[in-house]
């Protein structure tokens, strides 16, 4: 048996209207499915005609949270799904808004991929493998990573940038023989996110000439440090402690033989 709606009354919160059915409050919707099904008083309905307009009103209020959610930075599928399932249980609801959205280009993964890249390469601090980590952790589809990779970062930025990373590491660090620096380089590399084939290559054309006489003179002044902190300790001692302290540091047993000697003959 059909009903008929008695009474529709703005609610104070804009936007949003109560619906009466036979002088009693039956539901509440949006402005958009107030027009979109042109809901009147005095117009009959049934608990199909209601359950249609519930569902709608569904939808439309889980779309506008999204579209609040998306207002403030770009975001990938899996996030809005995420954050659509915090507010709803309607799976129905959450599938309708994820696949409106899509339809109008509010989401989509392959623009936040491309975003991303270009976001990351104008950095110019960290690697495609770190790239793709951090979209996959997003649960961004691993075609979409590699077409943006392809587009936007290209083998050769790849090394031009990582050649920027290992050259700033060089020049910040003073204090370190020539073989753990490059190491630290290498190292630091990685954390980065540089494939070890494309660090090989970084290194290879790395600028290590400022590096030619780092080590004597590193090594004179660590020694010194080393010899005068163990100058308390029997000479066998003594040498031995320094010796181990200047190889955890990275310099070759030669070139810690011949400081030795020399700090020896200082005596």
């Amino acid at each position: 048996m059909a009903s008929t709606i008695t009474k529709i009354t703005a609610q104070k919160r804009k936007g949003r209207y109560n619906v009466f059915v036979d002088g009693k409050y039956r539901l509440a919707i949006s402005e958009s499915v107030l027009i979109k099904y042109r809901v009147f008083k005095g117009m009959e309905v049934n608990d199909k005609v209601i359950d249609r307009l519930t569902l709608a009103d569904n939808h439309s209020k889980l779309y506008s949270r999204a579209l609040n959610y998306l207002s403030k930075t770009l975001k990938t599928e899996s996030e809005v799904r995420q954050k659509l399932s915090e507010l709803s249980d309607d799976q129905q609801s959450i599938e309708w808004v994820i696949n409106k959205l899509k339809d109008e280009q509010l989401l989509d993964d392959q623009k936040y991929a491309d975003s991303f890249v270009r976001t990351e390469v104008n950095e110019r601090k960290n690697g495609p493998v770190w790239i793709t980590s951090k979209l996959k952790m997003k649960k961004v589809d691993e075609k979409f990573i590699q077409n943006s990779l392809d587009n936007y970062y290209p083998r050769k930025m790849q090394k031009e940038i990582g050649l920027e990373v290992a050259n700033k590491k060089l020049r910040s660090s003073s204090r370190d023989s020539k073989k753990m620096l490059i190491n630290k380089v290498k190292n630091l590399l990685a954390r980065r996110g540089f494939s070890y084939e494309m660090i090989s290559e970084i290194m290879a054309k790395g600028d290590f000439s400022s590096l030619a006489d780092q080590d004597s003179q590193v090594i004179q002044n660590l020694a010194s440090r080393y010899w005068q902190k163990y100058s308390r300790q029997p000479d066998s001692i003594q040498v031995q402690k320094t010796k181990q302290a200047l190889f955890r540091k990275g310099f070759l047993m030669d070139d810690i033989n011949l400081v030795i000697d020399s700090l020896k003959e200082s005596r």
